[in-house]
């Protein structure tokens, strides 16, 4: 009860203390005895992605409503998600959806290719919005408004923080809401994933959950649960089209062109330094494995580069770069070529490489197996990497065949609009009214492979298999989508000679870095169902001693609207841990024994480290931010002394924002701050952030067991 005085405040007066050991015993309800089926069943039930409970626009098909709410959802409770559902689902629609319940219109970032497709979408779905390129970002080029949602469109290119389109888009997406799309958000490792994550959510947005730190998911050889609050991906829907697949038959005289490539790039020196000498030797055996008209591109390209390293005296890292192209990005360390200077070339290897341009680049063979191949009514797209071979194969196929590249499109010789080639093969093909018939054949580079609607298409041809399976999945979705014409789609593999296959082993790298998308995919893709499983209980029993005791500890945390689940094991008396091994193997374990009464005391303490982790975890600012913190904390006792309250409000704004966890723009922010003067720092615009509500916490279940006939606790 509170007692009248003649103070200020209040005086709070109690009528009984009870004295804990730790304040925060205090905190939550006491736990309850519960078997292993429950306990599974509640660990499931915690990790489960919450759903938005509102109704979906219309436009919607009925297997879109779940990823919708559970997107609608995450964007109000953490800021950010990531829609990784598969190729050819309609994520650009489910986007749309979300932006449907914005009172001003939603930035649309997407690749240039596909902006004319996202507003005729916008006005189709009746949804305002604004559009940016990536390319423009790029440049550094950024939009005239930034409004509360941000859409990005294939983030997959946003997934190394250090490029210029990431440096330029990151600290405008603090504080705002951000939804990133991509059917393939895992290109080369899991990396790419969690820089995707960084960019929308700040480092410990899943710290109730006990991943103090998004980056400790790089290391997981399995992601936990946990992401699926952020990830959203189903399963992949059954296709109501089949699919074959088909090798494009090889010519004899292919096989000796490759061979004869292989021992001309063998003859050559390239270079001193190693890592230079193995990316060159990787670029010639690239082109040479995609078409003689590629590799003659890619030799007069060293060419060049020869004579400006022989009259320059060398050439940067930067040239190298170039000369290798984008394409190979993907797979290139490029810390271990050099810094930026000067880099050794052999060009001794000119004359060399003067006789192999001296004679005419030869592709009749594959060509005529590819027409052969082809020679019926049936639309089709042929990918190729190489902007040479897509040249040569176009020209080769006459005048009536469509293309895409990169800078431009048309049909035979004449240049059209983009999107008036890509039309042909879309949905609307019946209704194509540029030229008197529409083309049969699109030859494309990979500037086509994402986001691009071609239903109309039944075929596809990869002229030269890429060096991800990202890519390759990008290619078939443009084709394996909803709305597709045909009943069978057909897909035609040309792969390369058996000498350039054993040097570059392009089949082998898709499928390693397929196998660790997939590892992730089946976890995201979990259905919601109970997780109660003995069979499993039981598989996993058999790897736990019989003579070791064992608990097991659930533990439900919120903050505010945000909720999470640590799950805490213990085996044999050691160390409490959330090794996610160890506890599937505890809980199967437990279910092969008799109920066991619990230690209440134990689990409380149990209760108090996990929370004890959580809050340090989630106090700590970000590396390197003590110097700043420590100038707001002098300037803003210098204000004090002025009684400046408006600049003491703001560096304490400054102070809560620079010791909080960041996302990724929020740490480019606080780099950027700590280099300015202090005249600077006092002109800096802080984002708003909401105030962090403080963590509750309660035990849900807990097991506390031994082996079959060791004495219960």
């Amino acid at each position: 009860m509170t007692a009248p005085c003649s103070h200020r405040w209040p005086r709070i007066v109690a009528e009984s203390l009870r004295a804990v050991r730790e304040p925060i015993h205090t905190i939550g309800r006491a736990p309850v005895c519960s078997t292993p089926t429950d306990v599974l069943a509640m660990i499931h039930g915690a990790t489960t992605p919450m759903r938005s409970p509102e109704t979906p626009p219309s436009f919607l098909y009925p297997t879109q409503h779940d990823p919708w709410r559970r997107v609608t959802h995450a964007l109000a409770h953490w800021g950010g998600a990531l829609l990784a559902e598969p190729v050819g689902t309609g994520k650009s629609w489910i986007a749309l959806a979300v932006a449907t319940r914005e009172r001003d219109p939603a930035l649309v970032l997407a690749p240039a290719i596909l902006l004319s497709q996202w507003k005729t979408m916008a006005r189709a779905a009746g949804v305002p919005i604004i559009t940016w390129s990536h390319e423009r970002l790029s440049r550094g080029a950024l939009p005239p408004r930034w409004p509360s949602l941000v859409i990005v469109d294939e983030s997959h290119r946003f997934r190394s923080p250090g490029i210029r389109r990431v440096r330029a888009l990151a600290p405008h997406l603090v504080g705002r809401r951000t939804l990133l799309l991509t059917a393939t958000p895992i290109v080369n490792r899991a990396r790419d994933m969690v820089e995707q994550l960084r960019l929308i959510v700040s480092d410990d947005a899943l710290a109730l959950d006990g991943i103090l730190s998004l980056t400790s998911l790089e290391s997981c050889g399995r992601p936990p649960a946990a992401v699926r609050r952020l990830v959203v991906r189903g399963p992949t829907p059954p296709m109501a089209n089949g699919r074959s697949l088909t090798a494009l038959p090889r010519h004899p005289a292919e096989a000796r062109r490759g061979c004869q490539a292989v021992h001309l790039i063998d003859r050559l020196v390239l270079s001193q330094t190693a890592a230079v000498r193995q990316l060159l030797r990787t670029v010639l055996l690239d082109a040479a494995g995609s078409s003689d008209a590629a590799m003659h591109a890619a030799l007069a390209r060293y060419r060049a580069l020869l004579l400006h390293a022989r009259d320059a005296g060398g050439v940067s890292r930067r040239a190298i770069r170039h000369f290798a192209g984008p394409g190979l990005d993907q797979m290139v360390f490029w810390s271990l070529v050099g810094g930026e200077g000067e880099s050794d070339l052999e060009v001794g290897d000119l004359p060399i490489i003067e006789a192999a341009l001296s004679s005419a680049p030869d592709d009749h063979p594959w060509m005529t197996a590819l027409l052969t191949t082809i020679d019926d009514t049936v639309p089709t797209v042929c990918f190729a990497r190489h902007r040479a071979t897509a040249r040569a194969l176009r020209l080769r196929l006459g005048d009536t065949t469509a293309w895409v590249t990169g800078s431009e499109a048309g049909i035979g010789p004449h240049r059209l609009p983009r999107q008036a080639v890509l039309e042909a093969f879309g949905p609307m093909r019946e209704n194509w009214t540029v030229r008197s018939r529409p083309p049969r054949i699109l030859i494309a580079t990979d500037v086509a492979a994402e986001g691009l609607d071609l239903q109309a298409a039944g075929r596809i041809v990869h002229i030269d298999l890429p060096w991800t399976a990202m890519r390759l999945a990008q290619r078939e979705g443009r084709l394996l989508r909803l709305g597709q014409h045909h009943a069978t789609v057909d897909i035609v593999a040309r792969h390369p000679v058996p000498c350039i296959e054993r040097a570059l082993q392009p089949a082998a790298r898709i499928r390693r870095k397929h196998r660790l998308a997939a590892e992730w995919f089946d976890v995201l893709e979990q259905p919601d169902r109970p997780a109660a499983n003995s069979q499993l209980a039981a598989s996993v029993a058999t790897l736990h001693s019989a003579q070791q005791s064992s608990d097991v500890v659930l533990i439900a945390l919120s903050r505010g609207m945000h909720a999470g689940v640590l799950v805490l094991a213990r085996a044999d008396g050691g160390e409490w841990t959330e090794q996610q091994a160890l506890v599937t193997r505890l809980l199967g374990h437990a279910m092969e024994c008799p109920a066991a009464r619990l230690d209440v005391e134990e689990v409380r303490e149990v209760f108090a480290s996990a929370l004890r982790a959580v809050y340090a975890g989630m106090a700590e600012p970000a590396p390197g931010m003590a110097v700043l913190i420590h100038r707001a904390q002098r300037l803003a006792r210098a204000a004090a002394r002025r009684r400046d309250a408006t600049e003491v409000a703001r560096l304490d704004r400054l102070l809560a924002f620079a010791a909080a966890p960041q996302m990724l723009g929020g740490r480019m922010l606080l780099d950027r701050w700590r280099a300015m003067s202090d005249d600077q720092l006092f002109r800096v615009e802080i984002p708003a952030s909401e105030p962090r509500p403080p963590v509750a916490a309660r035990v849900l279940a807990a097991l506390l067991f031994r082996s079959p006939g060791a004495e219960l606790r």
